[in-house]
């Protein structure tokens, strides 16, 4: 471990992949000082086992003086900024709080980035990550670079109502199979990464996936039996995805991007299964089957 009395900030902080990497270094023997940013005053952090531990503090991110406040006497800074076109500004801005930042100085950056970031098939959502990880590259503070899969827990945020309601799931993904990440995997690493005592992550990037590859009716038998009914997976076109999103009430920007990641799991791009998890936490990552029996309830 590094010294006990480092100082951590988790931009994020109350989101699925904040909150867990929080719950994990929050459960963490070591005397840590550990810093949860939020966008507003009225709200919370969840999930650590001892909220005491989390010091709240509010960072906007189109805000920068409130960055440089956030950052005084950080150690280590995880940059979790929302799927949103403003994400490379966020970074920068980001960046040049940790720079202008009074106290030690940032000395290590961690980012949650996308898996094929840095590869073909360039598409708005990996672009704008790999443009925001070269910020990060070019600000001279050493760094570290995690790009998982799509995540395990969208199930629950996104299907679960259908699943509940009519057993089965719909998106235009055919039978591309998708290497799916445990959010949990996502947090175990970055709490290594943000506290193990060595250079080994530093200027590196992790593939964060889950050990197989599975197709979206892969997923949906393994569900059925766990959730006690058949569910069913539906496969449906884009022009249906947009008309579903654009009922949900989501923009046409982020409709855009799901649309594009749909399209490049259904044309094979997201199949491919990294050691990452096992080579950086020394332990085999969660499998979509432990998945389904950890949150079976959630679906029936």
């Amino acid at each position: 471990m590094k010294a006990d009395n480092i100082t951590i900030l988790i931009t994020g902080s109350t989101g699925n992949i904040g909150s867990e990497i929080l719950k994990q270094l929050s459960n963490s023997t070591s005397d840590l000082k550990l810093r949860g940013a939020v966008h507003s005053g009225d709200a919370s952090i969840n999930n650590s086992k001892d909220k005491r531990r989390v010091q709240q503090v509010v960072m906007d991110f189109d805000r920068p003086q409130t960055i440089v406040e956030g950052l005084k006497n950080v150690d280590e800074l995880f940059v979790l900024t929302p799927t949103h076109p403003k994400m490379v500004e966020f970074t920068s801005n980001l960046v040049n709080g940790a720079k202008k930042a009074e106290g030690k100085g940032v000395k290590h950056i961690v980012k949650l980035s996308h898996i094929r970031a840095d590869v073909q098939p360039e598409i708005t959502i990996t672009n704008l990550h790999r443009q925001a990880e070269k910020v990060i590259e070019e600000s001279g503070i050493p760094y570290t670079f995690l790009r998982p899969n799509f995540f395990m827990q969208n199930f629950i945020n996104y299907y679960s109502i259908m699943i509940k309601k009519q057993n089965t799931f719909s998106l235009s993904a055919g039978d591309g199979k998708v290497s799916f990440t445990d959010i949990r995997d996502i947090g175990s690493v970055a709490a290594s990464v943000l506290t193990e005592d060595n250079e080994e992550h530093m200027g590196k990037s992790y593939d964060i996936t889950g050990p197989e590859s599975l197709t979206y009716s892969e997923t949906a038998d393994i569900l059925s039996p766990e959730v006690g009914k058949k569910i069913r997976y539906i496969d449906i076109s884009e022009d249906h995805v947009r008309q579903l999103t654009k009922d949900m009430g989501m923009s046409d920007w982020h409709t855009n991007v799901l649309v594009e990641l749909l399209r490049i799991t259904r044309d094979g791009f997201l199949y491919e299964v990294s050691s990452a998890v096992e080579k950086v936490t020394e332990r085999k990552s969660i499998s979509f089957s432990r998945f389904a029996k950890d949150y079976a309830a959630v679906f029936r």
